[in-house]
């Protein structure tokens, strides 16, 4: 029997209890902090006037009696499965390969992430949205679907304008890699933007000719964005979370798209006019106050980046099923106005996964209080540091390796501290955290996956056998992790909450750190089972660091 199928049974054998009882159904815990199952039995406490603790005790004895192994504990009734006969079907189903993945569901997403103007490098304060968006796109094509990420690049509009008026100005900085030389010309544009009235006619006569379509101006502009976007690149490919393409958004203006969005809303009931500027009047989807007309062109006629955006969307679902878009917080309305504008061309919405921001101990990074940090800076920092740590725990390393294991270790704290917190929450980063090789952290599951190695490389035995005639119980806390790993994968995809990889790799890492300290493998009775038990350990945690992005080293 498998671990589901007993994990089934065993919700049926409660059922017929509570049955037999005559008491209402009551909600049960499938990852509770003791055994397998939980009977949560505080909501029948009322309705049947007993004490929470004495209907566990009483349910408790019910299922004894019906051969399942449950205690009581304030209020909650947990379940032991018998591992035993659970084990080496479980093993052996970690073997053949593919443990947690789902067969191919058939759909097609495209999960735009990252999308940041082409202006500058980027800052650890939105670092979130590339590390979410490569991750989420990893645990969708794990759970079967046909994934591709992609970034849209404005390469018009006001920013992207002042970006190349900044090129053909100013001379660049004398930072070695091009996005860090290259910000300087666009601060300099932008403080002439605010205080010489020639340099804001010329960036807006710049912006105005590349959205009418004139291909000298579009070419500056773009090949400017290409430039910075360049060194942006880099940054990415160091984090591993780089895009399988670029979309861009001169493209849609060349190609006519935009105009066709333009026509297509001025159809709408909800289309006004104000002085020329065209808009969506949408005071009937509940917006109010500025935001309530949505504008989609100038009043020149020209179109905005809110209608290149709503072309964009088009030309997405005209090529995938779904759209996923990730995005901060503070594009919420946003998102909501682009989705009532497509609902008017007959277009489904995306999808948005949102985030908050990240913050430094000082505070929320600012540019005025001077606590903006790089990306490139975190990284290098990170691998420094976890350098630093080798050189400490490994001298007899060979430098080469040493230096690659740190920047794997130092890339990975990075990606596993920020996703091992919910998305939508706000958190304060710190070294402490992310680079501890004890705590809920990259190198802690790192160090574990290399742990498996190790032990398998000292084997001479062959894998697999029976187990121990009686389970050790960090042996069966181990096995409990293993098998809820599908379960997680499944969880974490359809609810897109991938902070759940992180626990359970952490929690992974500490069953094996118990079952290390309790349970001799080489040399013991057990010696076949236990080495199968840590290779299925290690399958698994390969797997889950390769979700979160994290190397899974086989030496640490």
């Amino acid at each position: 029997m498998t671990h589901a199928k007993a994990l089934a049974a065993a919700e049926e054998t409660v059922a017929a209890a509570l049955q037999e009882l005559d008491w209402p159904a009551l909600p049960l815990d499938r990852r509770p902090r003791q055994g397998d199952l939980a009977v949560i039995c505080f909501p029948a406490a009322k309705q049947l006037r007993q004490l929470p603790e004495a209907l566990a005790t009483e349910l408790a004895a019910a299922l004894a009696d019906r051969g399942l192994r449950a205690t009581a504990d304030s209020g909650y009734c947990n379940i032991t499965l018998d591992w035993r006969p659970l084990a080496a079907p479980l093993l052996a189903e970690i073997s053949a390969g593919d443990f947690g993945t789902r067969t191919p569901t058939g759909r097609r997403v495209l999960i735009e992430h990252t999308s940041a103007n082409a202006t500058g490098p980027f800052h650890m304060g939105r670092a979130r949205n590339p590390i979410i968006g490569d991750t989420l796109a990893r645990l969708l094509r794990y759970a079967g679907d046909e994934v591709a990420t992609e970034y849209y690049v404005n390469d018009m509009g006001r920013q992207a304008a002042t970006l190349a008026y900044g090129l053909r100005h100013f001379a660049p900085g004398d930072a070695p890699k091009v996005d860090h030389a290259l910000v300087e010309c666009y601060r300099q544009a932008n403080t002439a933007l605010e205080e010489d009235s020639a340099a804001k006619e010329a960036i807006y006569a710049l912006m105005e000719r590349c959205e009418e379509g004139d291909a000298e101006a579009a070419d500056e502009v773009a090949g400017a964005a290409e430039k910075m976007l360049a060194g942006m690149r880099e940054s990415l490919a160091r984090l591993g979370a780089e895009a399988d393409a670029y979309f861009h958004e001169s493209a849609l203006v060349a190609g006519g798209a935009v105009n066709d969005v333009i026509e297509r809303l001025a159809q709408s009931a909800l289309c006004g006019n104000d002085d020329g500027a065209k808009f969506l009047d949408l005071a009937g989807h509940g917006i109010a106050g500025r935001n309530q007309r949505f504008f989609f062109t100038r009043k020149s006629g020209l179109s905005l980046y809110t209608t290149r955006d709503v072309a964009y969307h088009l030309d997405k679902f005209d090529r995938w099923d779904m759209a996923l878009n990730v995005l901060g917080e503070d594009h919420k309305l946003q998102s909501q106005l682009l989705g009532i504008a497509l609902g008017e061309l007959d277009a489904p919405a995306p999808e948005a996964v949102f985030y908050a921001f990240v913050s430094l101990p000082g505070g929320k990074m600012s540019t005025r209080a001077g606590r903006v940090v790089y990306l490139d800076d975190m990284l290098d920092e990170a691998q420094q540091r976890a350098l630093a740590e080798l050189e400490q725990r490994r001298p007899d390393m060979a430098s080469a390796q040493r230096q690659a294991l740190a920047t794997a270790i130092g890339t990975g704290a990075l990606r596993y501290n920020i996703l091992r917190v919910q998305a939508e929450k706000g958190f304060t980063f710190r070294w402490q955290d992310a680079l501890s090789f004890e705590g809920d952290s990259a190198p802690f599951t790192m160090y574990s996956h290399a742990r498996c190695c190790a032990i398998l490389r000292r084997a001479d035995g062959t894998l697999g056998g029976d187990p121990p005639s009686e389970l050790h119980p960090t042996e069966e806390a181990l096995l409990r992790q293993l098998a809820r790993w599908p379960a997680t994968v499944a969880r974490a995809a359809d609810e897109r909450k991938l902070h759940l990889l992180p626990s359970c790799a952490h929690g992974l890492a500490g069953a094996l750190n118990g079952f290390y300290r309790d349970c001799p493998v080489i040399g013991s009775d057990a010696e076949g089972f236990r080495l199968a038990l840590v290779d299925a350990t290690r399958r698994v945690l390969a797997d889950v660091l390769g979700l979160l992005g994290v190397v899974a080293p086989e030496e640490m």
